[in-house]
């Protein structure tokens, strides 16, 4: 019997946080690559930030630049960069300048110093950083293929991987580019007042990767890429892991109504106006899990930890020790310039890394607010929700009604199906000249509930579920009305009242 699988291909990991996951471990060993992008793109700084990885690994690196910025300038701006080591230079990486070689001695020159560079070198990474300098110099395309092809011949004999860094000339994309065996594109595009930078990857030969844009962000660290949230979870179908296994909010009253509380591993949907109780709800959800044992994640962008804590401590409930311990963790980012996928690279590492048992997701139109394309947010809090399905994590996200008052009440979201199994819908009505609140369940998926209309009490004490409005009417719009005969008493009790 011969062992028919493929055999395994040997990688050189980037180092870059995000771009290994999107190559499925990284660059293979021994082929040519080309990043391509205009200027500012940050193509300089993907590939020394690999380039020193790739040396404290204890390889060989060899940094070929046809640029006019000299190695002084572009060492000093690495400078502040925390990969950035000195003492690699040049006993690890070495810098070599080839714009004049190219000048006089043209594309045969070039390909000549590269490798002879290359073999004395020893180098088992060499990156050419201005190949629109070679473009621009080529007698013709022809030339320049040749050129490509000859570098792809060398590097290939000695095992050696090669990173070609081009901004393309803004021509599109040409013959060239389809003959090195990767190609990963970096743009910066500009949405209203943002700018977002984005990778993509338009191939990878002999080998698969994740498809589609990934955003990415330049720190002092380097570059930082975070794959779509949708490339990396799970697409078998979710089993459930704890099956009738219910995770009670902690709310007396509305346990009771959910037959006593959430099935474990489900989503559920707060809905509700400003003010209707979904923060402290959920929160109420985190604490009550904490003492079966279960740790919990607050996930907010409205509320930081001391006023949420202030908050709580206002209605009896006591965080901050749980807080300490370790057994309530809390996430906060304000609603401000956040990026969607940056976000949900946090989420996964609460639910793969920390064994978060019960997730709160305190503002979904705060998703809305990160994602540039608002469209995508539904498949994105899709492939969340798979994630924590399979996993046994059980979801409450709150969503904000749109009006606090009204005859309508509309979903800020499509296909609330495949997102929620479950829906509680908290509502402000004004009765008897009081405004207050009420809770009701407008879905629990395969499972039994109280379809009563409950008041939500919310006191110095805690939270609480009290008595069904058994004397109003129409409370789901938002205008409550009393029985005729009721209302007229309260009538006549105003008009004895003011005489």
């Amino acid at each position: 019997m011969t062992d028919s699988s493929p055999p395994q291909v040997e990688r050189l990991p980037t180092g870059i946080s995000g771009l290994d996951t999107v190559l499925l471990g990284g660059f293979r060993k021994g082929r040519t690559y080309m990043l391509m992008g205009l200027p500012g793109v940050g193509k300089t700084i993907l590939a020394n930030q690999m380039c020193f990885h790739h040396a404290t690994r204890g390889g060989r690196v060899l940094y070929i630049t046809l640029l006019a910025e000299s190695h002084t300038e572009l060492v000093g701006n690495l400078g502040s960069l925390s990969y950035f080591d000195s003492a690699l230079l040049p006993r690890s990486i070495t810098y070599l300048s080839a714009f004049s070689t190219l000048e006089q001695g043209g594309l045969e020159a070039l390909s000549e110093l590269i490798r002879k560079e290359t073999k004395s070198q020893k180098a088992s990474l060499v990156v050419l950083d201005g190949l629109v300098a070679a473009e621009e110099l080529a007698p013709s395309p022809q030339a320049l293929k040749k050129f490509v092809h000859g570098i792809q011949v060398v590097t290939n004999l000695v095992g050696c991987t090669t990173l070609l860094l081009t901004s393309g000339s803004g021509q599109g994309f040409r013959a060239e580019h389809t003959m090195v065996d990767g190609l990963l594109v970096l743009k910066q595009r500009t949405f209203g007042p943002r700018v977002v930078r984005e990778l993509t990857v338009r191939k990878f030969r002999g080998s698969d990767y994740l498809l589609g844009k990934h955003s990415y962000e330049i720190t002092g660290d380097g570059i930082v890429l975070y794959p779509r949230l949708e490339t990396l979870v799970g697409t078998t179908p979710p089993a459930n892991p704890r099956p009738g296994v219910r995770c009670a909010l902690g709310v007396p009253g509305l346990d009771e109504m959910l037959s006593g509380g959430l099935p474990a591993g489900s989503t559920t949907l707060l809905l509700g106006p400003p003010g209707g109780g979904k923060t402290l709800l959920g929160l109420s959800f985190l604490a009550e899990g904490v003492r079966q044992g279960e740790r919990g994640h607050y996930f907010a962008f409205y509320d930081s930890p001391e006023r949420m804590l202030a908050q709580t401590a206002g209605v009896g409930m006591e965080l901050e020790p749980l807080i300490q311990r370790g057994d309530l963790e809390v996430s906060y980012r304000p609603p401000t310039e956040n990026i969607l996928d940056k976000l949900g690279a946090e989420l996964l590492r609460a639910i793969r890394e920390r064994g978060v048992r019960r997730l709160f997701l305190d503002g979904y139109d705060a998703l809305q607010k990160a994602a540039i394309r608002r469209s995508r947010v539904a498949r994105f809090l899709a492939a969340l929700v798979n994630e924590c399905r399979m996993r046994g994590v059980t979801l409450v996200y709150s969503v904000e009604t749109p009006v606090a008052f009204g005859p309508e009440v509309s979903f800020p979201l499509r296909g609330v199906s495949m997102v929620a199994e479950n829906i509680l819908f908290l509502r402000l009505v004004e009765l008897r000249s009081r405004l207050r609140r009420f809770v009701s369940i407008l879905k629990v998926r395969n499972s039994q509930y109280d379809h009563s209309l409950r008041e939500l009490l919310i006191t110095e004490k805690g939270l609480a579920v009290g008595e069904s409005f058994a004397d109003a009417q129409q409370l789901m719009t938002g205008l409550a009305r009393l029985p005729p005969a009721e209302a007229g008493d309260s009538q006549r009790t105003g008009e004895r009242r003011r005489e």
